[in-house]
């Protein structure tokens, strides 16, 4: 005879697993959290350091400039002195200013003037045959007039460049 035998069935501990399965994800997740905290962190102190480098660097430009800007005034004021040419300003009928460019020196010079206006960055070219110990006028009639803050420059072959600005008159 077969005697029939009852087994009780267990059933599995599902919440177990799900419990384990939630743990694990939450220790990936911090550990993802702590590594991204790290990372950010590594990447604050980097920006940091790059813009404190940034800063210096743009501190040595700006000095760079200034002293750029000193040296070429500088060499402007010799050239001026080397250049046999001096600016005389009048009024002008129109209100304006003209120049009037005296040769210094017994010789010719052959000189290209080039005129700016500051403001709206307007300009014109002449050029000037000015005999020695001559002189040649720019302004009204030659189609520019002169005002405070223009720019002026004289080239010649044999001196190079020098800048002027025009002055306010007196």
């Amino acid at each position: 005879m077969t005697e029939s035998v009852s087994v009780p069935v267990v059933p599995a501990k599902s919440g177990n697993k799900g419990v384990l399965f939630t743990a694990i994800l939450a220790l990936v997740g911090f550990g993802l959290a702590a590594f991204e905290y790290e990372q950010n962190a590594k990447s604050t102190a980097m920006l940091k350091e790059v813009t404190d480098q940034a800063a210096a660097l743009q501190r040595d430009l700006n000095m760079a400039q200034v002293d750029l800007a000193k040296t070429t005034d500088q060499l402007n004021e010799l050239q001026q002195r080397n250049m046999p040419i001096t600016l005389i300003y009048r009024r002008a009928a129109n209100g304006g200013l003209a120049v009037t460019f005296k040769n210094n020196s017994p010789t010719t010079l052959l000189v290209s003037v080039l005129m700016t206006n500051t403001i709206n960055h307007h300009s014109r070219e002449a050029n000037l045959s000015i005999p020695g110990n001559g002189v040649q006028s720019i302004g009204e009639s030659e189609g520019w007039t002169f005002e405070p803050g223009h720019r002026i420059r004289l080239t010649t072959a044999e001196l190079g460049s020098v800048d002027y600005v025009v002055p306010k008159p007196e």
